[in-house]
Formats: structure tokens, sequence, C-alpha cells
């Protein structure tokens, strides 16, 4: 029988948290300074911070700040769950009124909160009391966010900050806007293949399954590719770009028209017609995306909302010549869908080889995700169900009680496919899968390590499909993410080395060879203040 080693530590319950030596050793290195603490989805960031609470409670109050009032609430239950502290609230800005918030900010001991309920407050709030604030999901640090204003109140009243991601992005600018709001001066990154975490990191296999397309949605693109050519031909009578339809994004496009926009302050005329037409070039580089990323039936439902888009650039896309043969092959092209077929063939394998499975398709776009569902309850043996965020717009979306609903239902079993879009990613307490299918690639390396780490997780050994259909945008976004995936640990690996020749100069100014920690139980780092 295996031995099982148990956290022991005062203001923590005992026989609670499984002692992992990548944890130890991250909690000792960070529990008396500003850090950055970046570790994997599913390996236990909040236990640190649970570990961090427990450690410094006793030199002030603690408070640890989530994005949503989800996460919070999970934060909320497992200090309940595994500290003896008494006086923890949640505070999420609803159905409070200021005055009683500021009673619990003089009485709590532990505040759980969404940063926008604190920056609202923050002129009720004595820093002073406090001796740490944690920050989940650190990367969003940065601009207008509500993090940014905290942590300037944390520095001015030197309370030690912990940040923790389990994928801070590749941009190094924005790292260092990180770093710098929250004083960081130290860093703590973790993958699955270093030596105190592979220990504990359950087998995951990840493979991308290329799909070939299938021929009549080749000849429609074939079609849209002419029709973009002539509006690009059209673009350069205002503005210079590329005459080429595979230098041109449409992330691009958005940024032009944004440009575009902004001049329209300043000049009229031949503006208006170079914003319609960047405006046609977008919609129709979707319509694009929506045929060979998604199916023909996707790019059925956009060609209906373009028939009833009354806008400039809307009757510009009718109004061209090639749109109605366009329109004709979509609207008569012949229901498939290839992807949805090896969805389908992926989940009836893993479930008829894994009794009591759970798996998670995650799905960019909304009417995609409703198909999905929609084809895999007619499968016996799978109970799916949609996952997706509030309503946006006038489309319909899904109140954080029917959120918490499904979520239940799908840890119960009831559901054994959740079918999700970026909701699933970040932040919610979703149970271990032993499956998650990406519908198709995501171009951000946050998104990807998030969405995989949903999977392999308590244990449990997992499986991740990488949908691709091959000749469209699923392939440069597949090969995006995985180049900013390396490219962020170098930045961040970069970082921490500056921080470090940061630090030992620091020390040979002064003459110190060891860490200062003063009342708070916080090391002094006087060049961030």
């Amino acid at each position: 029988m295996e031995f099982v080693e148990f956290v022991g530590m005062e203001n923590i319950k005992p026989f609670k948290i499984v002692k992992r030596e990548y944890q130890m050793n991250i909690f000792e290195s960070i529990k008396n300074r500003n850090s950055l603490v970046v570790l994997p989805t599913g390996l236990g960031k909040t236990i640190i911070a649970v570990m961090m609470i427990a450690y410094k409670i006793k030199y002030g109050k603690v408070m640890f700040l989530a994005p949503t009032k989800p996460l919070c609430e999970q934060h909320y239950a497992t200090i309940k769950e595994l500290t003896t502290i008494d006086g923890v609230f949640l505070i999420t800005g609803e159905k409070m009124r200021k005055e009683k918030r500021k009673s619990i900010y003089n009485m709590a001991k532990v505040i759980v909160a969404t940063p926008q309920t604190i920056e609202n407050d923050l002129d009720i709030i004595d820093f002073s009391q406090f001796s740490l604030v944690i920050f989940d999901e650190v990367h969003r640090c940065v601009g207008n966010y509500s993090y940014v204003s905290i942590a300037k109140k944390c520095l001015e009243n030197n309370v030690q900050t912990i940040g923790l991601t389990a994928s801070p992005g590749s941009d190094y600018s924005r790292l260092k806007e990180v770093i710098e709001h929250l004083g960081i001066e130290n860093i703590e990154i973790r993958t699955e293949d270093d030596p105190d975490v592979k220990p504990y990191i359950p087998e995951r296999r990840l493979r991308w399954i290329v799909i070939e397309m299938p021929p009549q949605i080749k000849s429609i693109e074939a079609d849209i590719n002419a029709m973009i050519m002539d509006f690009l031909v059209e673009m350069n009578k205002y503005v210079k770009v590329p005459l080429s339809i595979k230098r041109i994004t449409k992330k691009m496009l958005i940024r032009l028209q944004e440009r575009l926009q902004k001049k329209l302050e300043k000049e009229k005329g031949a503006i208006y017609n170079a914003i319609s037409v960047a405006t046609a070039l977008i919609k129709i580089y979707h319509l694009k995306e929506m045929l060979t990323s998604q199916g023909i039936e996707s790019a059925k439902n956009y060609v209906k909302k373009l028939e009833l888009d009354t806008s400039k650039a809307g009757k510009k896309i009718r109004n061209h010549p090639k749109y109605k043969l366009i329109r004709s092959k979509i609207l008569n092209a012949k229901d498939e869908n290839p992807k949805l077929e090896m969805t389908k063939k992926i989940l009836l394998e893993h479930f008829k080889e894994r009794e009591g499975a759970r798996a998670i398709v995650f799905a960019e776009y909304r009417e995609t995700i409703e198909a999905i569902v929609k084809e895999l309850n007619k499968i016996d043996g799978i109970k799916a169900t949609k996952f997706i965020g509030q309503a946006k717009g006038s489309g319909n979306g899904m109140s954080q009680d029917e959120q918490k609903m499904v979520i239940k239902l799908f840890k119960s079993g009831f559901y054994n496919v959740l079918v999700s879009t970026s909701i699933g990613e970040e932040g919610i307490d979703i149970p271990a899968t032993s499956l998650v299918i990406f519908y198709e690639p995501v171009p951000s390396a946050i998104r990807h390590i998030q969405r995989r780490g949903r999977t392999a997780r308590g244990g449990t050994p997992g499986e991740v499909y990488i949908l691709i259909m091959k000749g469209s945008r699923d392939e440069a976004y597949y090969w995006s993410s995985k180049r900013k995936e390396k490219k962020m640990l170098i930045q961040i690996k970069r970082l921490r080395e500056a921080i470090n020749k940061m630090m030992e100069e620091k020390q040979k100014e002064k003459g110190e060879r060891k860490i200062i920690v003063d009342s708070k139980g916080q090391a002094k780092l006087d060049s961030w203040l």
C-alpha cells in the first residue's frame, strides 16, 4: 500500500491536502516575496494559494481575487473546506449595499472577491491591514482591467502580491506589464516535464487529425476567393493592401477597419467607401471560415444572415456579381460535415473503451455547438449538453445558475459530454474528463493550454484530439498556438532571468546576502515602490 503524506501546517485542516513536492517547493519560494506562479491547469494552483493564506493570516488580512463569480464561489468553498480559519467572506458586489460591504471588509480575515467589486470599493478598504493579495488568472492584469488599480494599492501599502496563471501569454510587453503592476520579484514556473511535477501527471495523449476538405466545399471556396480578390482590388483605390488572399487575415482587416474609423473623425468622403469595403471583406472572410472550418450548415446559416443584412457592406456583398452563384451553391449544397462525423467516431470509440467516461468538445461558435449537441444526442449512450456564456445582444445564452446546474449534472454523470465555448476553458470547476476534442484549433497559446488541461487531471489518464480541416484557417491556427506556447516559455524565462539579475544587483548594492522580511512577513523590494 502506497504511503500518503499530508501537509501539516497551522490553519490547515489535518489529512486534507496531500503533499506534492512541486507545490511545497513553490510555496517555500514564494511565501515571503511578490511572486508569479505559472502552473499548468489541473496541477493545483488553488492549493498553493490556500497554503499561502494559511501562512500569511497571522500577519494580517488576506484577499483572494478571481475574475468571475463562479470562480470566486469555488475558491471560497475550497478555503472553507481546507482551512480552520474563521472570518472568510465571499463578496461579488451583487445585492449588497456598500455600507454592508464596508463592515465586512473591517471584520473579515479572508475576503474572496471579484476585482470589479474591490475596485469600486477602493475608497472604503484599508489596505494597510492586509498582508497578502492573490490575483487568480493574473494574465488579465494589463491595460484598464480592475486588477491594475488594486495592484497599485498593494504596492503603495507594502502588501505582498501573488499572481497565479496557467498561461500568461506569449506577448513579452504584456508579460512585462503584469510583472511591473504586481511588483514581481520572483517567478516560479513549472511545465508537465519538470522533474518535481512529472510523477504527478497522468498520461495524456495528444493527437491531431487532418480532415480532407470535401470537393464541393473546395469549389465554393474558390468562388469566394475570387470575390475576395475583387474586393481587395477595390480596397486598393483607398488604402494599399496586399493583393494576396494568403497574406490577408480577418484580424488584419478588423485592424484596418478600426484605423479607417479613426480617420473618419478627421476626413469624410472616400473614407466611408473604404470602411464599407473593409466591412464587406470581413464578412466574406467570415463566410469562408464558416464554410471551410465549420461546414456547409454553418455557411448556410451565415448566408441567411447576409440576406437580412441592411448595412452598406451587406448590400455591397449582395450586389456583387459573384455572390448569387456562391449563395446558390451554398444553399443547394449537400449537407456534409466530416468534422462532425469524426467527432462522433472519436466519442463512440472512447465511450466503448472507457465505462463512465466524460468528455468535453470545445467549439468556437454557438450555432456549431447547437448542431453538435443535436447530432450527438442521436447516439445511444451519449448524453450531450451545451455549455455557453451569458446572452450577447439578441443571442441566447445561459445564466450563471443554468451554468452551475449543467456542471452539477455533468459531475453526477447525468450528462457525459459537454459541448462548450471558451467559457469552459478557464476558471470553471469542471470535473476531470478523460477526453477533450478541439472542434477547431485556437490561435492562442493561453486557450490551447487551458483547453488541453481539462483532461488528465486528478490521476485520470486523458486524450486530446485536435481536428484540422486541411486547407482551412485551422492549419494556421494550430501552428500559431504551438509557436506562441514555445515563445511564452522563452519570454517567461527571459523575464525571470532579468528579475534574478536585478535582485542580485540590489543585494550587492546593499551588501545583503539574505532576504529581509518585514512585520507582514513580506520581503522588501524598494525598487518597485
